[in-house]
């Protein structure tokens, strides 16, 4: 039997509540020491609501990195508070789960990836969207070569719980560096995975075409006068997710910040539809849409090449892939295998994340991918500021 593996977490986020349900479904791999939260009872409630015995809640980020039950930390903070608790993990000699992205500027990039190198554990990204079953099976097809030599690739996801970032703290570039950032990380990464090249033109174009500011709504849900007709009403009598309803009641006593805050009439700097292009060094161009204005949720991804061709769904779990000069065509059904969180990623990833802290084996992603995938972010950031493309050296 392998030895259970002590897991702190710091950040008590929906993200990091995702390690709590795993280690509940797979006790064999490990447990929860404890939880590190700037608001504690964050971390009282996500302890409850997963009944975890015997663990507790840090009173320090160091006393959670140096605890020596601790083999790995997984960082579950917002996207531009990474840099210290996986700098200090690591130099505590701890295994380390990142989510995406890696941070939201270079800098923390830089310093996290030199303590990485310094480090003799596991740092582990989490870029899930590689360890999904379609994305997976779509890079197995191409990798094979039957496609030919790719040519372009198509990725869109549409996001119908996206709205929600525009009352949450991903709204403001300087907690998630923007949507092309916090939401697009993902993607890029695909696409960089996928294109197998150096990105060296990004063009972007975005708006805030929809959740912009409207007469007559109040500053938030509960205090609206149009609350009646509204069909982004948020209900914190009825919520849709209780959990994340419960989190944000918490963190609204402490900080005063309206958990149904208004979609339209909050500030933002980001937008709820955009559109990048990625040329790549080998003589390949990618397109990315994110929009968050829809009526599903998914991903889709084609891929086009010079002897066939092959797309998609995350959500269906379906592939079909046609060949050129040919009627043959043929369809892959993963639809049993995309049932659980983002299309069946996120179990596999943590399951890979156990695997190589048990074997030193390095993670699909590396430190190098999460930095590629933030410098195409932000370079479609600036296309959007300056309206011009971008060059990536």
């Amino acid at each position: 039997m392998m030895d259970r593996l002590g897991i702190a977490i710091v950040g008590a986020s929906m993200r990091s509540s995702m390690m709590a349900t795993y280690l509940n479904e797979y006790p064999e791999q490990g447990y929860v020491t404890g939880y590190y939260d700037l608001i504690p009872q964050r971390a009282e409630l996500l302890i409850d609501k997963h009944e975890l015995k015997d663990t507790v809640i840090y009173p320090s980020l160091k006393a959670a990195v140096t605890d020596p039950k601790v083999s790995a930390v997984f960082i579950g903070t917002s996207d531009s508070a990474h840099r210290r608790p996986v700098v200090e993990a690591l130099k505590a000699g701890k295994h380390v789960y990142c989510e995406k992205p890696m941070a939201i500027t270079l800098r923390d990039c830089d310093a996290i990836m030199a303590a990485a190198t310094a480090a003799h554990s596991v740092f582990y990204l989490g870029m899930n969207l590689r360890h999904g079953p379609v994305h997976e099976k779509l890079h197995e097809i191409m990798t094979s070569g039957e496609l030919g030599r790719i040519l372009t690739i198509e990725a869109n996801e549409y996001y119908v719980g996206g709205r929600t970032y525009f009352r949450r703290w991903n709204r403001l570039r300087k907690f998630g560096g923007g949507l092309w950032i916090t939401k697009a990380c993902h993607d890029f990464d695909l696409l960089n995975w996928f294109a197998q090249g150096r990105p060296s033109r990004v063009y972007a174009t975005s708006s805030l075409s929809h959740y912009k500011p409207i007469e007559g709504a109040g500053p938030c849900c509960r205090q609206c006068a149009i609350k009646a007709t509204c069909k982004d009403f948020y209900d914190i009598d009825n919520p849709p997710n209780k959990l994340w309803d419960e989190l944000g009641e918490i963190s609204e006593k402490v900080s005063g910040h309206p958990r149904d805050l208004c979609l339209f009439n909050s500030d933002k700097d980001t937008f709820d539809n955009g559109i990048a292009v990625v040329d790549y060094a080998n003589d390949i161009r990618a397109t990315y849409t994110c929009n968050v204005v829809s009526a599903r949720s998914t991903r889709q991804m084609r891929l086009m090449g010079t002897e066939g061709s092959a797309e998609g769904d995350m959500e269906e779990g379906t592939i079909t892939v046609w060949k050129r000069f040919s009627e043959e065509k043929r369809s892959i059904d993963l639809s049993d295998q995309v049932k659980s969180s983002h299309g069946g990623a996120d179990v596999r990833i943590l399951s890979d994340f156990f695997h190589c802290c048990r074997t030193g084996e390095k993670p699909r992603s590396s430190w190098a991918d999460g930095r590629a995938s933030l410098e195409v972010g932000l370079a479609a950031t600036k296309s959007c500021d300056t309206g011009r493309p971008v060059i990536l050296k």
